[in-house]
């Protein structure tokens, strides 16, 4: 079945005793598609497994997979693109730039044909450096000699010129933020749906916390809480004799 429009809010939870909850839920009847329990740090890296197991579930050719800036990592994001899933993610304002009140690295504009950045001073930013860190390539732009007679430099850099590391797919990025850019309240869809699943598991249901201990048991356990929170949403939506007429089908 092809389904372009099929879209899938992913979360990650984290709890108290070092789990991390993820699950994916249907924009349009908030129903859990994708659970799992990893006992993962953090989100990232976690994006395209779970918005993929989503899309299986599904039965969809392609999702979009709509999340919040912590899943913001560029592999991961590549990856959602290579499988099938149109990825939103927000962009975390990170850097010292950012910290200090400089331009940000979005300010500078990159130019693909030149293979270089302008900068907000008019200048080109065309110097660069390739280096490569656990496997991620990045590329860094800078240009002293340009920067050395800039009459705005003081807020761009507190050095003696600007850098700006660029990933080397950084592509993927950039159409994500276009997307983002012409769907502007999508991310406010995301939240509205995400927190009715987990909202509703710990304040209806009273699972505010894993009963179980040991990775395999709390994925045991949180299994049947989003088996047991299906059931009651999909009673709401359609009503016991639906639902019995559903089983009979």
């Amino acid at each position: 079945m092809v389904d372009s429009d099929a879209r899938a809010m992913v979360t990650g939870q984290k709890t108290t005793v070092g789990y991390n909850a993820q699950v994916a839920v249907d924009a349009k009847h908030s129903l859990v598609v994708e659970q799992h329990v990893t006992n993962a740090a953090t989100d990232m890296g976690l994006l395209a497994s779970t918005a993929g197991a989503a899309r299986a579930a599904l039965d969809v050719e392609r999702i979009a997979a709509v999340t919040d800036m912590g899943y913001y990592k560029g592999e991961d994001i590549e990856a959602c693109e290579a499988n099938g899933i149109t990825p939103y993610v927000a962009r975390p304002e990170r850097g010292s730039a950012i910290a200090n009140g400089r331009f940000p690295k979005e300010r500078l504009t990159c130019d693909p044909a030149v293979d270089a950045y302008h900068c907000p001073g008019g200048q080109l930013l065309n110097t660069r450096y390739r280096s490569v860190t656990r496997g991620h390539v990045s590329i860094q732009y800078s240009s002293p000699a340009a920067c050395a007679a800039c009459q705005i430099r003081a807020r761009c850099t507190g050095g003696r010129w600007r850098r700006i590391n660029r990933w080397e797919n950084e592509a993927v990025l950039e159409r994500m933020a276009k997307r983002l850019a012409a769907r502007p309240g999508i991310l406010n869809v995301r939240r509205e749906t995400v927190e009715h699943p987990f909202g509703s598991i710990k304040q209806w249901m009273n699972q505010g916390a894993f009963l179980m201990r040991g990775l395999e048991n709390v994925r045991g356990e949180f299994s049947l809480t989003a088996l047991a929170y299906n059931l009651r949403r999909a009673i709401t939506i359609i009503g016991v004799p639906g639902m019995i007429r559903a089983v009979m089908a």
